[in-house]
Order: C-alpha cells, then sequence, then structure tokens
C-alpha cells in the first residue's frame, strides 16, 4: 500500500510511524480520523494480527465509520484478514471486558444491564423519599451532582473524603455517604450498572486481580485512542493498566479542541502526563486543514491563540481557498437573530445554494433553541434537534426496552414500568406491600413477588388477569430467546411478545386518546404506533448488520448486542440522513462539519457563560473559548455570528456582544431596521421586512384570540405557531385534520385554542 500517495507528508508520517509511542496533535479539520485510519490499515498490512488491536472512539457513530474505512482501505489495496480490530468507545470496550470478568467480583453476574437516565432518577427518589428529603431540591441536586463528580475520579462510598463536601454545602459527609452507598447497594442487588461503573469496576478488576491483569495486558500489541484530549484521569489509567512491556500506542487529538473538563476530562493528560510517562514518545502536528475557507480559519486561530498553555499550531486551509468574510451581526433582540437566521436560511436554500441539511445552527445551552424553532417552524423550514429529546428517550420507547430488558436481567425498574404500560391496576399501597414481601420471602425481584405472592398481595381479579397475560406471554419469550434458529426468527419472537403481552394494543389506544384530545401538542410528527415501528425497524437492521465479536470476527448479533449499543449511545450517535437544518449545542458539533453554519446568542453570560464569567477564573473562561472554536471551526464555506440587545433580566443591565467576538478579529457593529420598534410583551408590527409575504397577512393583532366561532371548511388555510402553514383536509365537528409541510405532516387540531387560526386572504 502506497500510504503517502494518499495523504500530506503529516498524515503519512504519522500513519508510517514506527515508535511504538506516538501523539499525533491534529488541528480541527486535518484528517485526525483518516490518519488514525490508515494507521491501523498500515499495521494490519505490516502483520499484525487483527485481534491484537483495539482502537478505542468517543462515539460510537465514529467507530463505525472507521471500522468502514479500514475495510474499503484493505479492498483498494486487495489485502484480507482473518477477523477485524475492536474499534470501540471507552464504555463499549469495558462492557466487552465485564461481561468476561465482572463474575470474578462476586456482587454482579454477566448478565449485568446498564441504567438509563429515567430509572436513575426512580432509585434516586426513592433513597431521598426514605430520608424524608423528596421535597429538598437543592440537596437532591446537589448531592447527585457530587455524586456524579466522585464517580468520574473513579471512587466508591469508601473513598469518600471530608473535602467532597464543599464549604457552605445543603449536605453533610454524612448524607453523602448515605445516599451514595444505598445507590451504589440497591444498583448491584438489581444487576444494574451505571456508566460509570463500567469503567470504575474494570479498572478495579484489572487493578486487584493480578491473573486477570497479566492476562489482558497480554492481549493487545497497539493501542490506538482517538480524541485522546477529552480522556480523563479514570480512562488513562484504564488505559495503562492494558498496556503490557511491549504495547504500542498512538494517540490522536487536539488540546484545543478540550471541552469535556466539567466531565473530568483532564487537557494536560495530552500536553505533558504522556511525554512524562513515556519519554520516548513522538509527536508529529497535523496543521493542514481540509474543511475550512482561510477566512473561518484566521478568526479561529486567532481566537484560539488567548489561550495560554497551548501546544501551538497555525491552521492553514489545504484548498488555498480565502472564501468569503465571516458574516457578524449584532440583533435587538433574540428574536430578530432568529428571524434574521431563518430569512438567510430561506435565501441559501432558495438561491440554490444549499440544501437544508447542508446548514446547521450551534448554540450555547438547549434553551437557546426555542425561539429559533418557532422562528423556523414559521419560515417552514424542516429542522430537528440533537442533543434534546432523542428517539430512544421517549416514553414509549423506554417502555417497549424494558419488556425486553427484562428477558435478559429481570430488574424492578424495567418490570415497573411494564407494570404501567398498560397499566395492570396496582397502586402505590400494593407496590410497598410488594417491596415488604420482597424482602420477607427472600425474593429477587419483584416480577417473582408478583407472580408468586398474589394471594398475600389481595390483587385484584382484573390485575390477576392483566398479570397473568404478561406471564404467559414473558415465558414463550424466555423460550423462544433460548431456541430461536437465526435472526428472522428472533425478529418474529420480539414482535409477537409485543403483541401477546398487551403492548401493541396499549400503544394503539394511546394514539386514540391523543388524537381525540387533539394533537395540537406533538410536534414530532409521528404517533406512538410509528415510533414503535421504527423501533422495531431498527432492530430488525441491527439483527441483519455484521456484528464482531470479542476475537474480532464477525457472528450474529443477539438482542442483547442491541441493548446495550442502545444504552451506551451519544448525542452525535442518534444523528441521521435528511434534508432538515440541524440544531444542536456546540458540545454536540464537536466532529462534525457542514458547509454553512450559524453561531448564535454570542453574548457576555451566554457565551462565555455565567458561571464561566462569575468564577473569575482563567481555566472556566480557556474552556469557553476553546468551546467557541470547536462551533467556528465546524463551517465548511461559510460562518455566520451574531450575537443579540435587549435586556439581561437575570444578571441585570442590557446583553453585551461575546468577549470572543474581539478576541477572533472582529469587531460588533449592531444592525438595527429602521421601522422596528422593541416593546416588551407585543408581536412585531407585520411592516416588518424580515417577513415574507403570507407571514405578513398570517400576523394576528396583539391579544387576538381564535374562537369557536370560527369556521372551517376542505381547502382552507391555517397558520399554526409551531407548524406553519397548512391546508384544511377533513372537518369533523370541533375538529379538522390539515395538512402541513414536511417533517409535521397531517395534524388534528381542536378549533378554538390560540395556537393557529385561518388564514384569510384579506
Amino acid at each position: 500500500m502506497d500510504i503517502l500517495s494518499k495523504l500530506n507528508a503529516s498524515q503519512g508520517k504519522a500513519a508510517t510511524s514506527s515508535s511504538p509511542y506516538l501523539r499525533i496533535i491534529a488541528g480541527a479539520g486535518t484528517g485526525k480520523t483518516r490518519t488514525l485510519t490508515y494507521r491501523v490499515a498500515y499495521l494490519l498490512m505490516k502483520g499484525l494480527s487483527p485481534n491484537r488491536i483495539v482502537c478505542i472512539t468517543f462515539t460510537n457513530k465514529v467507530a463505525k465509520e472507521m471500522r468502514q474505512r479500514v475495510e474499503d482501505i484493505l479492498e483498494e489495496n486487495r489485502f484480507s484478514v482473518s477477523g477485524f480490530p475492536l474499534i470501540s468507545t471507552f464504555h463499549g470496550f469495558c462492557y466487552r471486558f465485564l461481561k468476561t470478568e465482572i463474575d470474578s467480583l462476586g456482587i454482579y453476574n454477566r448478565n449485568f444491564s446498564i441504567i438509563d437516565d429515567d430509572d436513575r432518577n426512580r432509585l434516586y427518589k426513592e433513597i431521598f423519599t426514605e430520608m424524608g428529603k423528596k421535597d429538598s431540591k437543592d440537596f437532591c441536586r446537589s448531592i447527585v451532582s457530587a455524586i456524579d463528580r466522585i464517580k468520574t475520579e473513579g471512587r466508591y462510598p469508601e473513598e469518600l473524603r471530608p473535602k467532597d463536601v464543599p464549604v457552605g454545602s445543603c449536605f453533610t459527609l454524612a448524607d453523602l455517604e448515605k445516599v451514595y452507598s444505598q445507590y451504589q447497594d440497591r444498583l448491584r442487588s438489581q444487576n444494574l450498572l451505571d456508566f460509570d461503573d463500567l469503567l470504575i469496576l474494570t479498572v478495579q478488576l484489572m487493578r486487584d486481580n493480578p491473573a486477570v491483569r497479566e492476562h489482558w495486558k497480554r492481549k493487545f500489541d497497539h493501542i490506538l485512542v482517538d480524541d485522546f484530549q477529552d480522556t480523563n484521569g479514570l480512562q488513562y489509567q484504564l488505559l495503562l493498566l492494558f498496556m503490557g512491556p511491549e504495547t504500542a500506542l498512538t494517540v490522536v487529538g487536539d488540546p484545543d479542541q478540550t471541552i469535556y473538563t466539567w466531565r473530568g476530562a483532564k487537557n494536560d493528560i495530552i500536553k505533558n502526563t504522556l511525554q512524562k510517562d513515556f519519554p520516548a514518545l513522538e509527536t508529529v502536528v497535523l496543521d493542514e486543514n481540509y474543511r475550512s475557507t482561510q477566512n473561518i480559519l484566521d478568526r479561529a486561530n486567532c481566537l484560539i491563540k488567548k489561550n495560554r498553555d497551548r501546544i501551538d499550531k497555525d491552521l492553514q486551509a489545504a484548498s488555498h481557498v480565502v472564501g468569503e468574510k465571516v458574516d457578524y451581526h449584532d440583533y435587538f433582540d433574540n428574536a430578530s437573530e432568529a428571524r434574521e437566521v431563518s430569512r438567510t436560511i430561506r435565501q441559501l436554500v432558495g438561491g440554490g445554494k444549499a440544501k437544508f441539511s447542508d446548514i446547521a445552527v450551534i448554540y450555547r445551552s438547549n434553551y437557546l433553541s426555542n425561539v429559533l424553532e418557532r422562528q423556523l417552524a414559521l419560515y417552514q423550514i424542516p429542522y430537528r434537534i440533537y442533543g434534546g429529546m432523542k428517539f430512544f428517550e421517549r416514553k414509549v420507547i423506554k417502555d417497549a426496552l424494558a419488556y425486553l430488558r427484562l428477558a435478559i436481567n429481570p430488574d424492578d425498574y424495567s418490570f415497573l414500568r411494564i407494570l404501567q404500560a398498560p397499566t395492570k391496576g396496582i397502586g402505590e399501597v400494593t407496590l410497598e406491600k410488594a417491596k415488604a414481601l420482597l424482602r420477607q420471602q427472600g425474593r429477587s425481584h419483584l416480577l417473582e413477588v408478583f407472580r408468586l405472592d398474589q394471594e398475600a398481595l389481595k390483587l385484584k381479579a382484573a390485575s390477576r388477569l392483566a398479570l397473568g397475560d404478561f406471564y404467559r406471554s414473558y415465558d414463550r419469550f424466555l423460550l423462544a430467546l433460548r431456541q430461536y434458529a437465526d435472526s428472522d426468527e428472533l425478529y418474529r419472537a420480539i414482535t409477537t411478545y409485543l403483541e401477546d403481552c398487551g403492548f401493541f394494543g396499549y400503544v394503539r389506544r394511546l394514539d386514540r386518546e391523543q388524537t381525540d384530545r387533539g394533537s395540537y401538542v406533538g410536534s414530532s410528527g409521528n404517533g406512538n404506533e410509528e415510533n414503535v415501528q421504527e423501533l422495531l425497524h431498527t432492530l430488525q437492521q441491527f439483527f441483519s448488520s455484521e456484528y464482531l465479536g470479542e476475537d474480532g470476527k464477525p457472528r450474529t448479533p443477539d438482542l442483547e448486542d442491541f441493548l446495550i449499543e442502545i444504552a451506551l449511545q451519544s448525542d452525535q450517535d442518534t444523528i441521521e440522513d435528511g434534508n432538515q437544518v440541524s440544531l444542536m449545542t456546540g458540545h454536540v458539533s464537536k466532529g462534525l462539519e457542514f458547509p454553512y453554519v450559524f453561531v448564535t446568542g454570542l453574548n457576555e453570560n451566554i457565551f462565555p457563560t455565567s458561571h464561566a464569567v462569575s468564577t473569575y477564573s482563567s481555566e472556566a473562561i480557556e474552556e469557553e473559548r476553546r468551546l467557541a472554536y470547536v462551533c467556528m471551526t465546524r463551517a465548511q464555506k461559510r460562518l455566520f455570528l451574531s450575537s443579540f440587545g435587549g435586556n439581561d433580566f437575570i444578571h441585570g443591565g442590557s446583553y453585551r456582544p461575546s468577549r470572543f467576538l474581539t478576541e477572533a478579529g472582529i469587531e460588533p457593529v449592531q444592525k438595527k431596521p429602521a421601522d422596528y420598534q422593541a416593546h416588551q410583551g407585543t408581536r412585531r408590527p407585520s411592516s416588518n421586512p424580515f417577513a415574507p409575504a403570507f407571514l405578513k397577512k398570517a400576523e394576528l393583532p396583539v391579544g387576538r384570540k381564535s374562537t369557536e366561532a370560527e369556521k372551517y371548511a376542505v381547502g382552507d388555510k391555517v397558520v399554526h405557531t409551531s407548524f406553519g402553514i397548512g391546508e384544511v383536509v377533513l372537518v369533523e365537528g370541533n375538529k379538522i385534520d390539515v395538512l402541513f409541510p414536511e417533517p409535521f405532516g397531517r395534524k388534528r387540531l381542536v378549533v378554538g385554542f390560540k395556537a393557529f387560526h385561518k388564514l384569510k386572504e384579506e
């Protein structure tokens, strides 16, 4: 393979390096994943055994892309390998390790599950209720935050220290020990782990079990780690434990893109610690950018140079294209900003310069999307939010997954969810009785209590009937899981199970009830049944795909593989193709790129945040500056920056442009439409120059309400605050069906609600 013909000089040097310890400092858009991919292919073609190589990435999405790219490179060079290197996230790697080794701890078994956020909140709520603290929101929030921080550092309750309780805290060390101990005890009793447990238990096993450690230290000849700048202390400790005396190490990262220190990432590991631990470390710097124009890079370079103690590099456009200047405007308020962003997007798409999918709008925090969403809908711009409510976080999807998880690991939290989906008529009093019986009878799970102790629980006939139907379908499914012949048979067993246990009927009833109430309450465009069907389609695709086993060889994936992949998903793993504008926070945007990028809300106390400003900490401001740098370097052709004015009621005074604008060499100049009259609490005037014609005639005078007296007929036009302009296709009494543009589709609305009204030609 002629590596050098496919890569630039620095990339080629990194990909073919013979150094046992290699650090690749890869600036934004310099092809770090490409370089790492070619290095993996190079190692394979040099004769390294695939199952002796492991590559760690920070998202499943990147792991899948890397594997495909390596396969393509090998195929181009007509080189075949037996098996394939393991390419996985840290958590995915630890999951595989624990599936093999966790039994030796004696407190878990290999059928463990990963608890999701809803069940984790329920677990904490149980603890706080028993303590009489469930209404003390500050106490609950503070103590959970402290436990999260401590677990990120890899410490369990027995390792707590007095300094873990901040000065002036609303909880004591005794409170912290009690909550943390009970939290871990309840996880263990249900054979459940949270994300941090995956790493902590792996480190614990490798550190404390010499036989396990020696076996795994001999397992890998080469370990490669992507996005190494976001590695935390626990992950680095884990990495060192898996390295034997002859294990080579390659890390790729950019200290200027360290944006997760609040999750424990340590910028110093890639900058200084590596050199101390590996004196023979070779460093290769990649600074030739293949993504952005030089004008975009000049502003980003100018900004990041304000950070101290960094590995210096100056990104240069490989294309030598200067490009258009970075566009900046400061608007009256955030509504004006959102309208102008929407209008500009319409111009780009309408002028044939871009598709909706070419465009991203990036902001500092999720709450800033609200005003943007309203304006995008009014301008009939399809969009999708990343980092908000994800598909697998929807209630009906979590309910379906609970039925499936229960067949792998019968934990109480999954069982409590299925008791309500559909309801089995079990109230809180009965649940408390069941929990008492769980302890008295020595049962393992509530699943057993409700099966074996129905007389003691004094269940009503309807509850017994509903539980009987569930247990029969559940038992048949367990039998099918042991006996299925292929993935098609497994898929049929899952659909039969969900039908027989009454879940599908429950989902259909939910949709009918929501239709009767008026579907104006929804915004996803999909009903519950459609969402469940999408889940099943995802399952079917997963079962028909190739899955790598622990030995690096392909095997048929099973239900447990699917559930663990879902549990380990990140925000970026949910990003799908489609002609929609992408809305996301700066943290979610990392690693992505778009031809046109809008970075909004560049205001002091927003970006940088008020927390970073108020701490007077240079480290906090530098982290915010790195995040702004990441946002700016997502843009390929055009970069639009904006801030807004108006009253800052939280911090007092008026909103001011962010310091990062001046630091990037941009002078804030406010744009003020002459006929705009700012007035708190009123709508914009219909003469607004930003409004397209169809919106000007759609606007209501301030205070006007849509009433039931308004009559509708098929063919009438309707304007909705969330869905834009639509056409009435069905009238049934006080309900109308309206067809809106994609992605909203057909909606049932109840006449009389203020969210919509008839669009009159006059």
